[in-house]
C-alpha cells in the first residue's frame, strides 16, 4: 500500500502537476491520520472493555464479601442482645445480694463468651494494593472506603477492650472464681478460696464486666450502622451491574 501511494505521487512529480501532488499528499496525510483515530478507538474501546469486566468481576466479589459479613453482623447483633440482657439481669440481682456468696451464685449467670470480631475485607485490601479501586466510580469507591473505615472503627475499639476484658476475667477466675465450678472437695474449697480473694474477684468481674457491658452496647449500635451502610453499597452495585 506504501509503495502504491509512492508511485502515485512520483508519478504526479515527474508530470509537473506539482499542485495537485500537494493535494493529494494533504489527502493522504488526512487518511493517515484517520487511520490512527480509528485504532486509537479501537484501542480505547478494548481497554474500557476489559476495564468494565475487570470492575464487574469485583462488582461480584464485594457482593458476597457483604452477604458473608450481613450474616456475620445479624450473629453479632443476636449474641450482643443477649450479653446485654445477661448484663441488666446480674445488675439487678445485684442489687438485692447481701453477701459475697449471693454475688458468686449469680455471676455465672453472665455471658463469659469471648470472641474477637473479623470481617471480610479481602475484596477491599485487594483494590487498594492493586490500585484497581481507581476503577470504581466515586460514588462507589467512596461508600467502599467509609465501610471499611467503619468496620477498622469497630475492630480497634472491640480488640483494645476485649483484650482488658479477658486479662481481667482471668485474674479474677485465678483469685478463685473458677473454682466455684468446678468438681472440688468442698474442705479444699474453702482452703482454696480465701474471703478476701473473693472480694478482690468480684470486684475485679464488677468493673471488667461494666467496661465490656460499655463496649457491646457501643459495637451493637456500630453494627446496625454498618448494616446500614452495607445495604446502602449493595445498592449502588446492584445499580452499577445493570448499566
Amino acid at each position: 500500500m506504501i509503495k502504491f501511494f509512492r508511485h502515485i505521487r512520483q508519478k504526479l512529480l515527474s508530470q509537473g502537476k506539482t499542485g495537485t501532488y500537494f493535494k493529494y499528499a494533504i489527502g493522504e496525510i488526512v487518511l493517515v491520520v484517520i487511520g490512527i483515530l480509528i485504532a486509537l478507538q479501537i484501542n480505547n474501546w478494548n481497554e474500557n472493555r476489559k476495564s468494565a469486566e475487570i470492575r464487574k468481576n469485583y462488582y461480584k466479589q464485594v457482593l458476597q464479601d457483604l452477604k458473608k459479613d450481613t450474616i456475620y453482623i445479624h450473629e453479632n447483633i443476636k449474641r450482643l442482645d443477649s450479653s446485654l440482657s445477661n448484663y441488666n439481669r446480674y445488675v439487678n440481682s445485684l442489687a438485692k445480694a447481701e453477701t459475697t456468696t449471693d454475688v458468686m451464685n449469680i455471676v455465672f449467670e453472665l455471658d463469659w463468651f469471648f470472641q474477637y470480631l473479623i470481617f471480610n475485607t479481602n475484596t477491599i485490601e485487594s483494590l487498594i494494593a492493586t490500585g484497581d479501586i481507581k476503577l470504581l466510580p466515586d460514588h462507589v469507591r467512596n461508600a467502599l472506603l467509609d465501610l471499611r473505615t467503619i468496620q477498622n472503627g469497630i475492630l480497634k475499639v472491640t480488640a483494645g477492650n476485649d483484650n482488658i476484658w479477658l486479662q481481667n476475667s482471668q485474674k479474677a477466675g485465678g483469685l478463685g472464681v473458677i473454682n466455684l465450678i468446678l468438681e472440688i472437695h468442698p474442705k479444699l474449697l474453702s482452703q482454696l478460696n480465701r474471703k478476701e480473694d473473693i472480694i478482690s474477684a468480684i470486684n475485679i468481674l464488677n468493673t471488667t464486666f461494666q467496661l465490656k457491658n460499655y463496649t457491646e452496647k457501643n459495637v451493637l449500635n456500630s453494627m446496625n450502622e454498618l448494616l446500614i451502610s452495607i445495604n446502602e453499597l449493595t445498592d449502588l452495585i446492584h445499580k452499577e451491574l445493570k448499566k
